[in-house]
């Protein structure tokens, strides 16, 4: 069975390391692939048009809670992020691994209006789409 509705962002699950993330409030994740394109003289057109090498990205938006997620950024161990945009409980629904994610980066902020969060990123070495 294949769902045929659209997705609610509110029902995603996200997981970090077979963990889920806690307070997440969005999630994005990235596929993006290298151009080789060479152009021989006397020609406006590629000689050599491939697709090279692959990059899977991801970035986590969260509530703050402690330094969980810092830390991870830190010990630069690879983890698996599997993302659930439509939850996990209904057969059919997609799943979304990025494989061997290195986190590269955490940010704070904290202001007067709202409540303090984090983002983190990173990059994996494989990105696989399946389904419950």
């Amino acid at each position: 069975m294949v769902n045929t509705n659209p997705l609610i962002g509110r029902l995603a699950v996200i997981q970090m390391g077979g963990v889920t993330i806690g307070f997440a409030t969005g999630i994005t994740t990235d596929i993006t692939v290298d151009k080789i394109e060479e152009f021989a003289m006397q020609s406006d057109k590629a000689a050599i048009l491939a697709s090279g090498n692959k990059h899977f990205k991801i970035s986590c938006d969260m509530m703050y809670i402690d330094n969980t997620y810092a830390s991870a950024v830190l010990a630069g161990t690879p983890l698996d992020f599997i993302i659930a945009p439509g939850g996990t409980t209904t057969t059919g629904y997609p799943k979304i691994t990025v494989k061997n994610v290195i986190l590269d980066a955490f940010s704070f902020k904290a202001d007067q209006k709202g409540i303090v969060t984090a983002k983190i990123t990173g990059s994996g070495n494989d990105w696989q789409a399946s389904t419950f």
